[in-house]
């Protein structure tokens, strides 16, 4: 019987690390490393886009676990992934932006660091190791949520049609952040999170915090985690 007991202790064990590299992501030990490697979507699972659509709604209460792997990949590719292969080495992206410039980068704000997204390689770079959230906005939830997003332009990316004009510039990428925080409520009501996006951010405190160019803006942010 010892023979026996040996070998399920032993698979236990192999499933309790299985269990501990699945959530790596979260750990403080896991952001040193500096790359988070997100996993391709399940297109399999989640609502309808019409339940999608009825079930969208702004929530501002959270609750206390942090997200999978699993929802934080899918969140990022809802946001600003890549979904199809354009001309050249240009890929298409899951929300649309002005002339195709592709001019909003996305920051995620997590208890582990501040990381960008690579819709590229789909995975995250850690920009700032340590908790960071409540540089992410105003509001109380923000400093807990387990996911903030920053979307932020590089306005010298937005080039046709606007010419020097920066408040043109500027709309287009309002419009541009409005298509990928859209897609994010309604990934986040597919999959059963709360979501809300929040115009209560700092700029120039945010510019300074990820040391961006002159010409990258802060826009909006958009907080994601589990219902309470």
């Amino acid at each position: 019987m010892e023979p026996k007991k040996a070998k399920n202790s032993g698979a236990f064990l192999a499933l309790a690390l299985t269990l501990v590299m699945a959530l790596a992501w979260v750990s403080p030990a896991r952001a040193q490393e500096g790359v988070i490697k997100l996993l391709q979507p399940d297109f399999t699972q989640g609502k309808t886009v019409l339940q999608a659509l009825k079930d969208r709604k702004s929530d501002r209460v959270y609750g206390s676990g942090d997200l999978s792997l699993r929802q934080l990949s899918e969140v990022l590719w809802a946001a600003a992934g890549a979904n199809r292969p354009l001309e050249g080495d240009k890929m298409g992206r899951t929300a649309p932006s002005g002339h195709n410039d592709q001019a909003v980068d996305t920051y995620a704000f997590t208890k582990t660091g501040v990381y960008k997204y690579d819709h590229l390689k789909h995975e995250l770079n850690l920009v700032l190791a340590g908790d960071k959230r409540q540089a992410a906005g105003l509001q109380s939830y923000v400093a807990t949520a387990p996911l903030n997003l920053i979307l932020v332009a590089d306005l010298s990316k937005i080039t046709a049609d606007t010419g020097d004009d920066l408040q043109e510039k500027i709309n287009i990428a309002n419009t541009d952040v409005g298509h990928m925080s859209e897609n994010v409520y309604l990934y986040s009501a597919s999959a059963g999170l709360n979501v809300i996006c929040r115009n209560n951010i700092e700029p120039e405190a945010l510019s300074k915090l990820l040391n961006l160019p002159e010409h990258y803006l802060p826009i909006l942010g958009v907080t994601v985690g589990l219902p309470k």
